[in-house]
C-alpha cells in the first residue's frame, strides 16, 4: 500500500472531499492522482494532508510495514501453542486498519481461520475458508498451501463431529501440500493425523515420527510430545510392542504432561489408555481412566461426548455398573448427541438396545442405520470395530453372502484412501 492510500483512507473514513482536503495545500486533481499512485507529493505536502486528517504518517507507515512480521509471529505463536501471545498479537493486528486493504489480507484471513480451528470453533472456521476461496481466487502459492493446511485441519478437528468431513479428505488435502513453497514442517503431524483416523498405521507412524523431528528441531516440546502419543496409537500390543511396555510409555509421557502443563495431551493419554485396556478386556481398568478423560473435559465438546460413549460402554461390558445407571449415562450422552453428532446419537442408541438386551433390535439397527452411515462417510476406524460385529453376527446367523457385502465394504474403504 503506498502513503496516498493511507490518506485516502483517513480521508473517506472522516468523510472528507478530496477538494476539501487540498483547500490550501494542492488541488484537488493532485490529490486524486496521488492517491492512486500516479504521482508523489513533497514530505512538507503529505505532512500538512496527515496534519489536516489528525493522524502521525510515520507511525501509520510502520504499522502497515508490521503487518508481515506480526502475520510471521502469530502463525508461530499458534503452532508453539503459547497462549498469551496467539491473544496478543490478534488484538494489535485488529487494531491495524490496512489490513484488509494491503497485499497480506488472504494471510491474514487464512490465519483467523487456523486461530478459530485453536480455539474449536469450526463453525467460525469453515465461513473464513468459504471466504478465502470465494473473495481470493489469486493466491501466493504460500497462502495456496496454507489454505490446503487449514483445509486438512479443519476435516481433522471436525472428524466424528456434527460438520463431519471425511478423513480421507484430509489425507487428499494435505498431500498437496508443497513444502518447498511452504516451509512449514508442522503439517506432517496434521498427515499423521489423517492417516491416524483413516486406520492407515504404517503411514500415519511415518508422519508423525517425521513430525517428531521437526518438534524436536524447533524445540516445541508439547507437540514433540503430542507426536509421540500419536505414535504410540500406531502401535498394536498383540504384534508390536508389549501391552506393559506400552502402558509404561504412556505413564511416563502422562508426567511429562503434568511437567509441561499440558493438560489437554495428559487427557488424550488418559483416554488411550482407557483404549488399550478396553481392547484387551481389562475393564475395570479402562472405565478408571476413561473416567478420569471425561470429568476433565469440556462437557459442551464433542470429545466429551466421546468419552463418555466409552466409559458407558466399557462399564456395560464389565458389568460395573447397574443397569438403571447405565442407561442414565446412555440418556445423557443421547440428548447430547442429538445436538453436536449424528453418529453417536445412533451409537448410543444401539448401546441402549444392547444394555436392554434387545439384540434382535440391536442387530437390525446396526445393519440398516449403524453401519450403513459409517460406510456413507467413510469412517473407516468407527467400521473396524461395528463392521466386524455385524460380519461376525452374519456368519453365526449362515448369512454369508451379507458378510461377504460387509467385507467388500470394508475393502472398497480402503481403496478409497490409497
Amino acid at each position: 500500500m503506498l502513503v496516498g492510500e493511507i490518506i485516502k483512507y483517513y480521508r473517506e473514513k472522516k468523510g472528507i472531499s478530496q477538494s476539501k482536503l487540498g483547500e490550501g495545500i494542492c488541488g484537488k486533481a493532485y490529490i486524486s492522482r496521488f492517491e492512486s499512485g500516479k504521482v508523489t507529493l513533497s514530505p512538507e505536502i503529505i505532512y500538512k494532508l496527515a496534519n489536516k486528517l489528525e493522524i502521525d504518517i510515520n507511525k501509520e507507515i510502520e504499522s502497515l510495514y508490521l503487518i508481515e512480521k506480526h502475520l510471521n509471529d502469530w502463525n508461530q505463536a499458534i503452532i508453539m501453542q503459547r497462549t498469551t501471545q496467539i491473544e496478543g498479537i490478534k488484538l494489535e493486528l485488529e487494531q491495524n486498519p490496512f489490513i484488509m486493504a494491503s497485499k497480506h489480507a488472504a494471510n491474514y484471513m487464512l490465519l483467523t481461520g487456523r486461530y478459530y480451528l485453536h480455539k474449536n470453533m469450526f463453525k467460525e472456521a469453515k465461513s473464513i475458508i468459504e471466504n478465502v476461496e470465494k473473495e481470493f481466487p489469486t493466491l501466493s502459492n504460500y497462502e495456496k498451501n496454507l489454505l490446503l493446511h487449514i483445509k486438512g485441519m479443519y476435516c481433522i478437528s471436525t472428524f466424528r463431529t456434527i460438520e463431519c468431513e471425511e478423513c480421507q479428505t484430509a489425507v487428499k488435502l494435505l498431500k498437496q501440500i508443497n513444502l518447498a513453497e511452504y516451509n512449514n514442517e508442522e503439517y506432517y503431524y496434521h498427515l499423521a493425523f489423517a492417516y491416524h483416523h483413516a486406520n492407515a498405521k504404517v503411514s500415519a507412524f511415518t508422519y508423525a515420527e517425521k513430525a517428531l523431528q521437526f518438534f524436536n528441531k524447533t524445540y516445541n516440546h508439547v507437540n514433540a510430545m503430542n507426536a509421540q502419543i500419536l505414535m504410540l496409537m500406531q502401535f498394536d500390543s498383540e504384534r508390536d510392542i508389549d501391552f506393559l511396555e506400552l502402558v509404561e510409555n504412556y505413564k511416563n509421557l502422562i508426567h511429562n504432561c503434568v511437567i509441561l502443563g499440558a493438560q489437554e495431551s495428559k487427557i488424550n493419554i488418559l483416554y488411550n489408555l482407557g483404549e488399550e485396556f478396553y481392547k484387551k478386556g481389562k475393564y475395570d481398568q479402562a472405565v478408571s481412566y476413561f473416567e478420569e478423560a471425561f470429568l476433565l473435559t469440556d462437557k459442551s465438546s464433542i470429545k466429551y461426548l466421546r468419552r463418555l460413549y466409552h466409559f458407558t460402554e466399557a462399564c456395560l461390558d464389565g458389568k460395573l455398573l447397574k443397569k438403571e445407571n447405565i442407561l442414565e449415562k446412555i440418556d445423557a450422552g443421547t440428548k447430547l448427541a442429538k445436538k453436536q453428532c449424528q453418529i453417536y446419537f445412533n451409537l448410543y442408541k444401539l448401546l441402549g438396545l444392547k444394555c436392554k438386551k434387545n439384540l434382535s433390535q440391536y442387530y437390525q439397527f446396526l445393519a440398516e442405520v449403524v453401519v450403513p452411515q459409517i460406510i456413507a462417510t467413510n469412517n473407516t476406524s468407527f467400521f473396524e470395530q461395528y463392521g466386524k460385529i455385524l460380519y461376525n453376527h452374519h456368519v453365526e446367523q449362515k448369512e454369508y453372502e451379507k458378510a461377504i457385502e460387509v467385507d467388500k465394504s470394508f475393502k472398497l474403504m480402503h481403496q478409497v484412501l490409497n
